[in-house]
């Protein structure tokens, strides 16, 4: 048996039929075992978490049954999976230094051997050391996409999403809608309170919004005082519904920071059209807004 690393199960000499859970923090990569190694390196062709945990999945059955597995992202409520879940299960804590790499689950539909745990927990080991660089792959790209005042996506994130969210609408036949939203004389907020408070109310109506629409939702900070939501399975009646209700969430705030402010939004919206693309679909709604404001702001209209 190789010994790859410190690995905390409690008393696995009475394996409980249900689950095993501990903690796996591996040794250096150059301390581990030819087989982990092997699986280490597979891992490591991609950053692509859910494809290095179909990778794992596939690679374990190998050496070991399991009808499927579960990972859970650290400090967060996404998961990733492979196969199916069963009767029998063991979890373990994924750590590297000390930071949690998040947890995974492991099913299968009969009970494991003390044996087979052994295995797993060194398999397990070669999942680490990728699995973090994925990690940090993947926050390093969130924040690139993140607007960093209001903490929204970004236009960069927005033309990610269209290409996707115009495809998918596309093949599957299904109704998309975008709605392109823009404070009401905001260059006043900063000539008359300075751009500092500019900010408070920027931050305030993105706050709104994202309190407003539905999680299926998706919100970006397109630029300056703009932003734009891509409603999916959404057509024209549900798309000005919820276009007027930013509208009047926004019109009800009163202060900012404590001062007392009046914040008006126009709102430009657009379905998506059959064989459309993604520059005429927003065109639509852009034109839409700046009717809007031609027709004395705080409305929305559709394009």
């Amino acid at each position: 048996m190789e010994t790859l690393g410190y690995i905390n199960t409690g008393n696995l000499a009475l394996v409980n039929p249900l689950q095993a859970h501990g903690t796996v923090v591996p040794t250096a990569p150059e301390n581990l075992g030819p087989r982990v190694l092997e699986l280490s390196s597979i891992l490591q062709t991609t950053l692509d978490i859910d494809m290095q945990i179909d990778l794992f999945g596939k690679e374990i059955q190998r050496y070991l049954s399991i009808d499927g597995l579960v990972y859970c992202l650290p400090e967060s409520e996404q998961t990733m999976r492979y196969g199916q879940e069963a009767s029998h299960r063991a979890t373990y804590d994924l750590k590297l230094e000390d930071n949690s790499l998040g947890s995974i689950r492991v099913y299968r539909e009969i009970p494991f051997a003390n044996k087979e745990i052994t295995s797993l927990e060194n398999l397990l080991c070669a999942l680490v050391y990728p699995l973090r660089n994925a990690l940090s792959y993947k926050q390093a790209v969130e924040l690139a996409s993140r607007d960093p005042l209001t903490g929204l996506h970004n236009r960069m994130a927005l033309d990610n999403s269209l290409l996707r969210e115009v495809d998918l609408a596309h093949r599957q036949v299904l109704p998309l809608s975008v709605l392109v939203i823009d404070i009401d004389r905001f260059k006043a907020f900063n000539d008359e309170h300075g751009h500092a408070f500019g900010d408070d109310v920027l931050i305030a109506v993105s706050q709104t919004i994202a309190n407003t629409v539905r999680r299926s939702d998706l919100l970006f900070r397109y630029g300056g005082e703009e932003f734009v939501v891509l409603a999916s399975h959404t057509a024209e009646e549900g798309a000005m519904l919820l276009a007027e209700r930013i509208r009047e969430n926004v019109a009800a705030l009163r202060t900012v920071r404590g001062r007392d402010t009046s914040i008006t939004v126009s709102i430009g919206v657009a379905r998506l059209n059959a064989k459309e693309d993604t520059g005429g679909f927003v065109e639509r709604a852009d034109k839409a807004l700046f009717a809007a404001k031609r027709n004395g702001r705080n409305r929305s209209l559709l394009g």
